[in-house]
């Protein structure tokens, strides 16, 4: 399987070299290499141009994830797409590793995961694959946590830092000229694909032995959890995070699932908006997003809507 290694960077100047010297040291090569800069206003350019051997697109503004990882997916000649944040690192046999286990695998398997460990501390694991908690958020398995050595086998989805997608699964996910969908600019993109590929019947399978190392919260310290990394991000960001919380559920979750889960979905939203009341209100205009594209959002997701529902739930957890 020819595999295109798509690269997403934006300011991540002090990652970059290790994440690229990575791609270009696996046993298995990447059939091609695709630099894909949103814009960095770091010495990202300066950096990337030093690389002859990789294929760089630099946008002409801050796009997001999901933008420029589209831009190097319709780019793309190989049969499936490693995509990977410029902040993530992978060892030497996880492109072997990870293409070996996909090749076993049958037709329905189009999404692949392997192990992420926290670059700050390898003996804590990033993730183990995406899941869905009862309060329909995505969870990475295991995060911060000890290596709990999960065996291989199906899961629901990959984390958006490095995930290996057959370009057969990307077209059918398709919408319009999107594969990942730009209204969400970051975060919650890689659940909403996840969503989408289980309601379309593809499946995701997770290889330990494919490890990479990821830096959660770039320099931040590994004790530090989702809530403390939230609150040190920019205004900008927490706004997206906020809207793009509902328009996932506008877009992919039914009334029947928010039904099923509602007392943990209110549990969450109540503590939730006690603390952006309390410790941090400037966040809130961020909902303009949401009321601005929920009507979109509902356009797109009634394409979807009602199949692969008991797939979805079966990785509720």
């Amino acid at each position: 399987m020819k595999i295109s290694a798509i690269v997403v960077n934006y300011n991540g100047e002090k990652y970059i070299k290790e994440c690229l010297t990575s791609l270009l040291a696996q046993t298995k090569k990447p059939f091609e290499i695709i630099m894909v800069d949103s814009f960095s206003t770091d010495g990202s350019k300066t950096l990337l141009e030093s690389f002859k051997e990789i294929k760089t697109v630099f946008l002409s503004k801050n796009a997001g994830y999901a933008a420029a990882a589209n831009t190097g997916i319709r780019l793309m000649r190989g049969e499936a797409a490693l995509i990977l944040n410029s902040d993530t690192r992978l060892k030497p046999d996880f492109l072997e590793k990870l293409s070996n286990s996909a090749a076993k695998q049958d037709k329905s398997f189009g999404m692949f995961s392997g192990k992420l460990l926290r670059q700050q501390d390898e003996k804590l694991v990033d993730s183990a694959g995406q899941f869905i908690r009862k309060s329909i958020r995505p969870i990475e398995r295991n995060y911060g946590k000890k290596d709990e050595n999960y065996p291989a086998g199906q899961i629901f989805s990959a984390c958006g830092a490095v995930m290996l997608l057959k370009k057969e699964l990307l077209e059918g996910l398709r919408f319009e000229d999107e594969y990942f969908d730009e209204d969400y600019f970051m975060y919650f993109e890689d659940f909403d694909l996840g969503l989408r590929a289980s309601r379309l019947g593809w499946k995701c399978y997770y290889e330990p032995a494919a490890v990479a190392l990821h830096y959660r919260g770039g320099s931040d310290s590994v004790q530090k959890n989702k809530f403390f990394l939230f609150r040190q991000k920019p205004l900008k960001l927490k706004r997206h995070l906020l809207a793009n919380r509902y328009l996932v559920l506008t877009k992919n979750a039914s009334a029947g699932m928010l039904i099923k889960y509602m007392p943990f979905v209110l549990i969450y939203e109540i503590f939730f908006w006690l603390y952006l009341l309390v410790f941090d209100i400037k966040v809130i205009p961020g909902m303009k997003k949401y009321f601005k594209l929920r009507n979109k959002m509902k356009l797109k997701g009634k394409i979807l809507k009602g199949k692969g529902e008991k797939e979805i739930t079966r990785w509720i957890i």
